[in-house]
């Protein structure tokens, strides 16, 4: 499960959060380049089923993400909660995408129907199967660092600010946001650290994911 808080920032203000944020018992901020692209069938199933397939390198690792519920979809008071599954995979499958590394997974029947696999609802008909084409890319440096949440340090998430680019359809969109993912601890733990930060720093509430907001830019 993805729990996290996002909000607008200017760039200025962004870098300036993390900076005056770092605990003093961390070493430094982690820089962590990142290019993702989101991935659908022809058809949209993907979007059709509220399911997120993306491919993230992050440094100098890929990660396949699928995030699944219509929690972003109804985020409020920039509160973004969603099922979420990460698989390590290689640098080949940018080209390649798939979904047979994810079938250990609760999500993998859901995911075969929409591509038109064995479990799909067209059941004695042999239909090939949907191909994954990109249809949104991002790319963004993000900055991070470890956080406590309470002073019982019993509650910890990850501050980070992404600066970048949507590019989908021909356009783009600017990437400027503060996100507070939690790692471990009490979801109302996180909100009232967000009220806090937003406060201090007069953050406005994104109530909208990277993801649609690409979707937005295919007019979708």
């Amino acid at each position: 499960m993805e729990i996290e808080l996002k909000y607008k920032v200017d760039p200025e203000r962004g870098r300036e959060i993390i900076e005056s944020e770092c605990p003093e018992e961390t070493d430094k901020v982690r820089t962590i380049p990142m290019d993702a692209i989101y991935y659908d069938t022809k058809d949209s199933a993907l979007r059709e089923r509220h399911i997120t397939y993306r491919i993230r390198k992050e440094g100098d690792k890929y990660v396949l993400t699928v995030k699944y519920g219509k929690g972003s979809d109804k985020a409020r008071n920039g509160l973004h909660s969603r099922e979420e599954i990460n698989v390590p995979v290689g640098n080949d499958f940018i080209d390649k995408p798939g979904i047979d590394v994810l079938e250990d997974t609760r999500i993998y029947r859901e995911l075969d129907k929409a591509v038109g696999g064995q479990y799909s609802d067209d059941l004695g008909v042999m239909l090939p199967v949907k191909a994954l084409k990109p249809v949104i890319e991002m790319r963004f440096v993000r900055k991070e660092i470890d956080i406590y949440l309470d002073e019982q340090k019993t509650s910890t998430a990850v501050l980070s600010y992404d600066e970048g680019e949507i590019l989908a359809g021909g356009r783009k969109e600017a990437i400027s946001e503060i996100e507070i993912e939690l790692s471990e601890g009490k979801e109302e733990k996180l909100i009232e650290f967000g009220a806090f930060l937003s406060k201090k720093y007069n953050l406005e509430e994104g109530n909208k994911s990277k993801y649609a907001r690409g979707l937005k830019l295919l007019d979708l």
